[in-house]
């Protein structure tokens, strides 16, 4: 028998007698449960209003630190393509010209026409509109000092510069504004071409150009561009000589409102928000207990003379003890949320640092629209309720009149909710993962209908999180050499498995012509712990030494100067990598190598059956900053002889009873396979860990190198 029909007879049995008292007790309980839920309903729309805000700060602040990555990579790849052409000078193909040619549209340009990109939404873009360009060309000036005879000897490089400055700003045209060099010497070279230049203009007496020389790093600014006389963003950096003098300095102006999306944010809220980029004042700023405000809307109507300076607003201190929690959470690197006025209305703001030097994102949305949601959700349930005890009361009414169809009506109403957490489940089964059943009982099935609601965001979370992992172990799979190099007289091969989606283990191999000849560089490190923030650590460690090794052909100073960069941005976090660096000559075999904290690679001559170890003095990288790393030295291998290199992820691997792998074993199976190729080797040794170690699975990471010479 059905659930209802059984309710149904229960109903009949007992329900007419106490018909009445139950009837005034439902009154009451319903109008103080009423209550009690329009007070909670105000409640948790306040606090999701609050997270929601959060959450919402926390996405555009994601979305203002990609286009700070943009911004920079762009500048990255400006800096060093003008850096090599300047240093190599490459012969001059292509014909150039300057702002004078544009102004007076020098027939040879071609058609010049407004931007394709510009929306009529941004003051900034719409004021470039007016000044037509090419995207064919690049526009130089000379400064009314410059150098003439250097300055065109460098214009020649630069025009190589156009197919970078090109594919940068087809690729990003939703940010940029213009893309540009400027030298010590006078010379300015901008892209898109355009004219518009003031005749005094001087780029070396701008911020961007005197800021960025003075501290020798990409520095942000705010100012007035010079072509548009509009509120802009500008990143710059400095262009290093080959003996790394700075000789000048490259940029890029974007529109201002890239980095404050209040559109978007009118869309998810109301178009009372507000956003802004604050940074904490200092002593140089006159209030070194207020906040800066670095962007804000009302900058975009800054229409005045390119040569005065931008005057920073400082933030009103309406509730000076809630500003200064704000400061206290910036300074932390912490998101926050405070309420406090702004322009004397009460609001709610939202924050999270982002950029560099305290630069943070603030999401400013009046109090009213909070609490009008919340004031709504009040009303509903009062009304709600009101409603429910007006139909109770016909329904009671009816019950004394035809008993027999309230109680048929009565135990649908209970199993009602059954049937509306069957239909939620239906969905979910589907793939609908917002599906939710509605939560109005507080008994079994309404703790039943809540582990319900609460199922499906948590199934949401894990599928992204699965998402985003198989994204992370894609991007560190991509890091690692695709194949060993193949080089003559040597037979290499390499393997790295990681015990997590991502590990910490890593090995390169890069090849480079120096002043010593040919050399194959072998890396391989270990970064303490596994996981995605092993991975994360290892890929900071790969650039640094990607960036170094290209600089300095000195494998020891090398690693030094890798070292200190990675002091500096993670000595306050425990990790550090071991490291093994060898360079091997390639037309006299000799070997040279820095060991840093990693275990000694070996050296196995089968003919005498003898390993050796390359060790040497070495601490790992980013333990101390000021450690200078020492290179070792030997001849090279004998025909028959294996290098061997590998993370302590193979002779610690552990078996069931909690026996390790160790180094005995290990030699004994390279022992066994020296006569065969290196990749059989490899294949080997990880066969015999993973054997080993079964039925489980190892719990580090392993990485394995093996070189064998030939001749």
């Amino acid at each position: 028998m059905r659930i209802r029909w059984k309710l149904l007879i229960f109903l009949l049995i007992f329900v007419l007698a106490p018909i009445i008292l139950v009837r005034w007790y439902s009154i009451r309980e319903t109008r103080t449960l009423g209550t009690e839920l329009a007070i909670n309903a105000a409640e948790v729309m306040r606090d999701t209003a609050n997270r929601e805000l959060s959450q919402t700060v926390n996405m555009f602040a994601e979305a203002v630190n990609d286009s700070r990555d943009v911004l920079e990579l762009a500048l990255t790849l400006q800096a060093r393509e003008t850096e090599r052409l300047l240093a190599e000078r490459p012969q001059h193909v292509e014909p150039y010209f300057f702002d004078t040619d544009f102004d007076r549209r020098d027939p040879r340009i071609g058609i010049l026409e407004p931007p394709r990109i510009l929306s009529d939404s941004s003051a900034a873009h719409t004021a470039k509109a007016d000044i037509p360009i090419s995207t064919d060309h690049l526009v130089f000036r000379l400064s009314p000092d410059a150098d003439v005879p250097a300055a065109l000897r460098d214009a020649r490089a630069l025009t190589r510069l156009l197919p970078i400055f090109r594919i940068i700003y087809l690729r990003h045209d939703d940010l940029m504004l213009w893309s540009y060099v400027s030298l010590d010497n006078g010379l300015h070279c901008a892209y898109p071409g355009h004219g518009g230049y003031p005749p005094d203009y001087d780029p070396r007496r701008r911020e961007w150009y005197t800021q960025a020389k003075a501290q020798g790093r990409p520095v942000w600014n705010i100012m007035v561009d010079a072509n548009t006389h509009r509120a802009i963003a500008t990143l710059s950096m400095p262009i290093h000589a080959p003996d790394g003098s700075i000789i000048g300095v490259t940029g890029v102006d974007f529109p201002l409102d890239t980095l404050l999306l209040e559109s978007d944010l009118s869309q998810r809220w109301t178009p009372a928000v507000r956003s802004m980029l604050l940074r904490p004042a200092a002593e140089a700023d006159g209030d070194p207990d207020g906040m800066l405000i670095v962007a804000m809307r009302d900058y975009l109507e800054h229409d005045t003379d390119w040569r005065t300076p931008m005057t920073l607003e400082s933030l009103e201190k309406e509730d000076p003890a809630s500003l200064e929690a704000m400061r206290e959470d910036i300074k932390q690197n912490r998101q926050g949320i405070v309420e406090m006025p702004y322009r004397g209305v009460p609001s709610v703001w939202a924050f999270k640092p982002v950029i560099q030097d305290g630069l943070t994102l603030a999401v400013i949305v009046p109090s009213e629209v909070i609490v009008a949601s919340s004031r709504r959700a009040e009303e509903s349930v009062m009304e709600r309720t009101t409603r429910m005890l007006r139909d109770t009361s016909v329904f009671a009414l009816a019950i004394n009149i035809l008993l027999v169809a309230v109680a048929a009506v009565a135990s649908l109403t209970i199993t009602r909710p059954i049937a509306r957490l069957a239909r939620a489940a239906g969905r979910i089964a589907e793939g609908d993962l917002t599906a939710r059943a509605e939560v109005k009982s507080h008994d079994e099935l309404g703790d039943l209908a809540k582990a319900f609601n609460a199922m499906a965001p948590k199934l949401l979370e894990r599928v992204k999180l699965k998402n985003d992992m198989a994204l992370a172990m894609e991007v560190q799979r991509n890091l690692l050499p695709e194949r060993p190099p193949v080089v003559p007289g040597l037979d290499i091969a390499a393997a790295c498995q990681f015990c997590d989606e991502t590990g910490g283990d890593y090995y390169d191999f890069l090849s480079f012509s120096r002043e010593r000849g040919e050399t194959l560089d072998i890396i391989l490190g270990d970064v303490t712990g596994h996981g995605i923030s092993a991975a994360l650590f290892m890929a900071t460690g790969r650039a640094l030494l990607h960036a170094r090794t290209e600089d300095d052909s000195d494998p020891a100073r090398c690693i030094s100067m890798v070292n200190r960069l990675l002091c500096r941005d993670t000595q306050s976090t425990g990790r550090f990598i071991t490291l093994f660096f060898l360079s091997m000559q390639l037309d006299t075999g000799e070997l040279a190598w820095v060991r840093a904290g990693h275990d000694p690679a070996l050296i196995y001559a089968p003919g005498t059956d003898s390993f050796e170890e390359l060790g040497g003095q070495g601490i790992p990288l980013g333990v101390e900053e000021g450690w200078e790393y020492r290179a070792n030295q030997r001849r090279g291998l004998e025909a028959g002889q294996l290098m061997v290199l590998g993370t302590d992820g193979i002779w610690e691997a552990m078996d069931p009873a909690g026996e390790m792998f160790g180094k005995e074993r290990f030699k004994a199976v390279l022992r066994a396979n020296a006569g065969r190729t290196a990749q059989e080797i490899v294949d080997a040794v990880v066969d015999e860990v993973m054997a080993f170690v079964s039925p489980g699975r190892p719990e580090d990471d392993l990485t394995l190198v093996i070189i064998k010479a030939l001749r």
